[in-house]
């Protein structure tokens, strides 16, 4: 069996190579953000060369955040992260787990992800996808049929 350590890289490794694939490697690099307390919230930055790409997650994307849901029952209980940086770039891949001692009390990792963006790629624009088409058209609620 493998050492708990050596499964987390394995993960990660896979998380990266996803990315890769995905997205190429003529990029500024690739940031994943995973804040993984309770489940997987998982958001992804491609540096771009006039700003930085904040990546709108579809279902291909969802082997990652299958991986990264993995990755929070590798470690032992004392060792389980609340969030995990992976940083891709020049064909190498970094990673930094942060752990509870690490945020501030009624935090998560990364409520300001936008300082880690700038942190990683400097200080670019994000640039954002915009709403999908449906977003607009919300459901009516139906309470104003029922005053009449």
């Amino acid at each position: 069996m493998k050492d708990w350590k050596t499964e987390m890289a394995d993960i990660i490794h896979d998380v990266a190579c996803n990315l890769v694939r995905k997205h190429g490697d003529n990029n500024r690099g690739i940031l994943v953000l995973a804040d993984l307390d309770g489940g997987v919230r998982y958001s992804v930055y491609v540096g771009r060369q006039r700003f930085v790409e904040y990546i709108f997650v579809t279902e291909d994307d969802f082997k990652n955040v299958d991986l990264l849901d993995d990755l929070r029952f590798v470690p032992p209980a004392d060792k389980v992260p609340l969030g995990i940086e992976i940083f891709i770039k020049n064909e190498g891949a970094s990673s930094k787990l942060v752990y509870l001692q690490d945020v501030p009390e009624d935090h998560l990792p990364y409520d300001d992800r936008e300082s880690f963006v700038i942190y990683y790629f400097g200080d670019y624009p994000i640039k954002y996808p915009p709403m999908p088409s449906d977003a607009q058209t919300l459901p009516r609620s139906g309470w104003r049929t029922k005053m009449r």
